[in-house]
């Protein structure tokens, strides 16, 4: 099992981070809270197989098993009380550290590589989506600090409109229903376009590069 795993990883990753994003906007019109967190919770749980696949420190695996407990206590806690909102942001922060990780070691698994496979791609799509799905949880925590930090936004699903609007600007769409108001959020998008652009034109060209050199 755990050898199957490793070989698919990216793509249970991919599957995962897909299913969250087409899910999000039907449970943000039609389902209860809990779940909501049962889907957050599935995505994080997915994260985790990907990072046990290719984790070989155990003090590192174990750093990211308590951030996946602790995510999923803070979360239960912030709705169950909230008006905390300090445990929200508490929240927030554990599931960018986590993703962040996350997206460390895929990154290092894709880009190391010697020999580029459909698992390296679909790994490498995968990042581009965890791009996006960080740069939501930063917006977030934002919009968390100063409510005021965006116009156009629903304050009854201003989450599932923060990863929509995280979306359209790592693709450099930028429709304008939804803009940023004040100076940490502007910057935050245009480092995501930036950030966006960069990997896309750079990392992404040099992976396929080093498919076609290894296939001629």
């Amino acid at each position: 099992m755990r050898g199957f795993v490793k070989n698919y990883n990216f793509f249970i990753l991919l599957g995962g981070l897909v299913a969250f994003l087409l899910l999000t906007p039907v449970l943000q019109v039609y389902a209860h809270d809990s779940v909501k967190l049962f889907i957050l919770w599935g995505l994080c749980l997915t994260l985790l197989i990907q990072v046990w696949s290719l984790i070989e420190n155990v003090v590192l695996f174990r750093f990211g098993m308590t951030l996946t407990i602790l995510s999923f206590f803070l979360t239960g806690i912030s709705e169950l009380y909230p008006e905390i909102v300090f445990i929200k942001l508490m929240s927030t922060v554990v599931f960018l550290i986590f993703f962040g990780l996350a997206l460390v070691i895929a990154a290092k698994e894709v880009f190391s590589k010697a020999s580029i496979t459909a698992n390296t791609f679909a790994g490498a799509f995968s990042l581009y989506l965890l791009l996006g799905l960080i740069w939501t949880l930063l917006y977030i925590l934002a919009y968390q600090i100063e409510p005021g930090a965006f116009k156009g936004l629903d304050p009854s699903v201003a989450s599932g409109e923060l990863i929509y609007f995280s979306y359209i600007t790592l693709t450099s769409l930028g429709y304008g229903d939804i803009v940023s108001l004040t100076p940490i959020t502007r910057t935050l998008a245009f480092m995501e376009v930036i950030v966006g652009q960069f990997y896309m034109a750079v990392l992404v060209g040099a992976l396929v590069g080093k498919y076609l050199t290894h296939h001629r």
